[in-house]
């Protein structure tokens, strides 16, 4: 069920997704909807444009009352007054979210407009309304006004160290365990470049805090003058290695994974055909900046769009078993239709040679900043750019032929360290003989 799509999402950022029925989504939504009426606001702007092209588009306005209603009939049982009846209310919370920035607390869950949504995005009308090009339109300009509010000085009002901030007793334990990978012991302002005697430990924004960077040497740079190691390019939990990719595979049917066509935009396919894809996911307590995983030269960086709470029917399928390969649907999904970075860099190691990586922005959180250009020469361990606001994904691309290896055991739950060993490259070998 698509609870179960968004229980993993959140894996990545570490907290439990309340599940539409249960008591914990009704206290969630209770709680957001009493704060929208103790707050009423003006709509945003771009809201306000929502709410006129809903009044105005007639299949506009009926796809989304159908929706609403489809919701309701799915959600048979929670108490009516935390129903969302019609388009007033839910832009009215919508426009509740997109003004504040996420306050630490031990249940909130990290993407709060795909929990409010997560009754709709599987109804038929539900799937209608948010593949509709309009509709996808304007929700993109909602995340950005998001985002413009994430990164200005306001948002920083939530990295304190209140019960509900991010420096508060807990919210540092939870930031600083994650990032002690080896139970090191080191305190957040060791970590971190910050400085804890300034308001807000010295960020200017929340986005600001998310982009935070390591100090020096917190994350060296594993075995950096030997191009047969490949190193993680993002701190994360290893997800699913796929052999053979296709460049065209029907990535939202249960048993297929990576489609290259869709993943890579159209655009350099060809060398990776039947090629490697290794794929990871990042906890939102973690660092978010990408670094190379190789020495080499930038070939070609650019940013594909995504479609945005649009969940294909086959989702809608019986829970997965604990078996982490059968989750590997909805990352594939994610990596062929979320908002995502392609970086193509030619390794100095002729063994790897032209390599893509894939960065994946999730749901509502899909701001992709590249920070590199094409012709710029790569050391490994280099800064490559990076997500904002939420925790993410990424593909690692080789083409056929390489003979990349040693990857970590799928379905761990520790992050890898970003700029730590994660693979390696070895000559292939055919009857027992190196190719060269």
């Amino acid at each position: 069920m698509i609870s179960d799509l968004l229980a993993f999402l959140t894996r990545g950022f570490g907290r439990h997704v309340p599940a539409a029925g249960n008591q914990e989504y009704v206290s969630w939504l209770a709680n957001l909807l009493g704060e929208v009426e103790r707050n009423p606001q003006d709509l945003h702007p771009v809201l306000g444009e929502f709410e006129r092209l809903i009044e105005t588009n007639p299949r506009i306005y009926m796809l989304l009352q159908s929706m609403l209603q489809e919701a309701q009939e799915c959600r048979l049982g929670i108490e009516q007054n935390v129903e969302i009846h019609d388009y007033h209310k839910l832009l009215r919370v919508l426009n509740y979210i997109i003004t504040h920035a996420p306050p630490w607390t031990d249940d909130h869950p990290g993407v709060p407009m795909l929990v409010l949504l997560q009754s709709s995005m599987p109804t038929v009308s539900g799937y209608a309304f948010f593949q509709d090009p309009e509709v996808n339109k304007l929700i993109k300009k909602t995340l950005n006004a998001w985002a413009d509010f994430l990164s200005s000085p306001e948002s920083a009002g939530v990295l304190n160290t209140s019960i509900a901030g991010w420096f508060s007793t807990g919210g540092l334990r939870r930031l600083t365990d994650t990032a002690n990978i080896g139970g090191e012991g080191f305190k957040f302002e060791e970590l971190y470049i910050c400085n804890p005697d300034a308001p807000h430990y010295g960020f200017k924004s929340w986005d600001d805090f998310f982009t935070r960077r390591f100090r020096e040497g917190v994350r060296p740079v594993a075995f950096p003058d030997d191009d047969s190691v490949i190193v993680n390019p993002c701190e994360s939990q290893p997800f699913a290695v796929a052999r053979q990719v296709k460049a065209r595979d029907s990535f939202w049917i249960k048993g297929k994974t990576y489609s290259l066509s869709d993943m890579l935009g159209n655009t350099f396919v060809t060398p990776f055909l039947d090629g490697t894809v290794y794929q990871g996911y990042l906890d939102t307590f973690s660092y978010h900046r990408w670094h190379s995983p190789v020495s080499g030269k930038v070939v070609k960086s650019y940013v594909l769009d995504g479609t945005y709470f649009s969940t294909p029917e086959a989702l809608n399928v019986n829970p997965p078993n604990k078996d982490p390969g059968n989750e590997i649907l909805y990352q594939g999904y994610l990596a062929a239709m979320a908002t995502r970075a392609v970086i193509l860099i030619e390794a100095e190691n002729p063994e790897i040679g032209l390599m893509a990586f894939l960065a994946i922005g999730m749901a509502e959180i899909s701001t992709c900043e590249i920070s590199v250009c094409e012709g710029d020469c790569l050391s490994k361990g280099d800064e490559l750019g990076m997500f904002h606001y939420g925790g993410s994904s990424y593909c690692l691309i080789f083409q056929k032929g390489v003979n990349v290896m040693s990857f970590p055991e799928v379905g761990g739950e520790k992050n890898i360290p970003v700029r730590g060993q994660l693979a390696t490259v070895t000559p292939m070998e055919v009857d027992g003989f190196q190719v060269v």
